[in-house]
């Protein structure tokens, strides 16, 4: 058997995986790190205090606010390979204390003890979350919004981060 066969092989595997990846209308683009930073410093994220990231891909805005902000952490994740991914990265950072995933709808999953939401979606699931937050969320809430600004909300800040804009808001 010449050896292009076995280029083939895989190739149905990474279709079917990339295809679970971008099913659900975001494509899980991971944010740089220097960017999550100033995204958790425009939202004020203090010791313990509960960041939520919706859609939370890799883990690693999570990791960054359990080990630089000392949050507790938790990320709703739709997508198994991804929640197996965080999961196995937050075990190897030694973090399962500080940091939960939960493999979720990230609209059926209530976050009301959340004091921050992190949120790096597609414009069109940024946009059909603000009736939850309005709903959930208590008063004081912080939401930090990359890329896409929640339409009908007040603006509190606004910031360059990376080659786009950050937006934060409060419940």
């Amino acid at each position: 058997m010449e050896w292009y066969w076995f280029s083939l092989i895989p190739v149905p595997v990474l279709l079917w995986l990339w295809f679970e990846l971008i099913r659900d209308e975001a494509l899980p683009i991971p944010l740089p790190k220097e960017t999550i930073r100033k995204m958790l410093k425009l939202s004020s994220v203090k010791e313990n205090d509960i960041v939520y990231d919706l859609g939370s891909g890799d883990g690693r805005a999570l990791i960054i606010a359990a080990k630089e902000f000392n949050a507790k952490a938790i990320g709703i994740e739709k997508n198994r390979l991804l929640v197996w991914l965080s999961r196995l990265t937050i075990s190897k950072n030694r973090l399962q204390d500080r940091i939960d995933i939960v493999h979720d709808d990230i609209f059926k999953k209530k976050i009301r003890d959340a004091d921050v939401i992190l949120i790096y979606l597609s414009h069109k699931l940024t946009q059909k979350l603000g009736p939850k937050f309005q709903k959930e969320l208590n008063k004081g809430t912080r939401i930090i919004s990359a890329s896409h600004p929640l339409i009908g909300w007040k603006i509190i800040r606004k910031i360059r981060t990376g080659h786009f804009y950050s937006y934060l808001y409060k419940v």
